[in-house]
């Protein structure tokens, strides 16, 4: 038994397939299925279910993947303070696309100049997707919109509410944010995204509907349909986003307006969480110092 043999069990176990963790490990899948093999040989006991599609863990296997999780977590540690002894930390970031186009950015760039020697990871992803990384102990923390329901074992730290608003051509037909819906084609974020589900509910409530044709994943992509004249949109407007094109106009919400609370997800009990706090103190900061319960 190797840790490259635990590595790839673990990646397994997060792909939910053989096929996919042998793609995200650049390995063919007979070496993947080997390794496997290898490790159940030495174990003396199966690790998967054959006889399902794809094959699932058994208990054993789902006991073991949780083992291998935290000996991953401390080699990683003592591969740091080897490799890397003048490191302050490490720290695995996760973000939503929408929040490193805005504030994200500009907290990393203020928390490497107040650390210099901290190694930071960023990995980009959906909300839903960010929770589950979290739940592997693939990232330390994650810059997230407010999930509906509490995530077990897991504090949700508010950093800031960013205003949404519906960004429109100059031509595009409407005076209000509720014409411009109704008038133009609907551009969505990736329905699977916790921002499209928010707005979603938003516009159901508000007895608007709309008709949809793409959905987009980036800000700026967006942006450079609206500005291209294909649709109109429902986008966040913090303080740190991109400047919009002179050729967008912005029409808010109103009656009341809407925003998306945006935060910080981490294991309460995480090793890391004096690094966590203080990227926490500088989102805040990036985001305006001022939180609005």
């Amino acid at each position: 038994m190797d840790i490259k043999s635990i590595q790839t069990l673990v990646s397994i176990a997060d792909h939910r397939s053989f096929q996919a963790a042998a793609t995200a490990l650049d390995m063919s899948i007979s070496n993947v299925s080997l390794q496997v093999q290898a490790l159940e040989k030495y174990l003396g006991e199966a690790l998967f279910d054959r006889s399902t599609r794809p094959p699932r863990l058994t208990i054993t296997g789902i006991e073991f993947v949780s083992r291998s999780r935290k000996l991953l977590a401390q080699w990683e540690e003592l591969s740091n303070s080897v490799v890397n002894p003048n490191h302050q930390g490490m720290l695995k970031i996760g973000a939503i696309h929408t929040a490193v186009e805005g504030g994200v950015a500009v907290a990393l760039g203020q928390l490497r100049k107040r650390d210099p020697d901290l190694y930071l990871q960023l990995h980009t992803d959906l909300t839903t997707q960010l929770i589950r990384q979290l739940q592997n102990h693939s990232i330390d923390c994650a810059i997230i919109t407010e999930p509906e329901t509490s995530v077990a074992d897991m504090q949700f730290e508010l950093i800031a509410r960013e205003e949404l608003a519906v960004i429109a051509h100059h031509q595009a037909i409407g005076e209000n944010y509720r014409q411009a819906l109704e008038n133009n084609t609907y551009l969505r974020f990736n329905r699977q995204a916790t921002l499209a589900q928010l707005i979603d509910v938003e516009l159901k409530k508000r007895g608007i509907k709309v008709n949809s044709l793409m959905e987009i994943t980036t800000l700026d992509a967006i942006s450079s349909l609206v500005e291209n004249g294909l649709g109109v949109s429902v986008v966040p407007i913090g303080r740190n986003l991109r400047p919009l094109p002179s050729s967008i106009r912005l029409l808010p919400f109103t009656s009341p307006p809407v925003y998306r609370r945006l935060g910080l997800l981490f294991w309460k009990d995480n090793p890391r969480v004096h690094l966590i706090e203080i990227l926490r103190q500088e989102l805040i900061r990036a985001y305006g110092g001022e939180i609005v319960q």
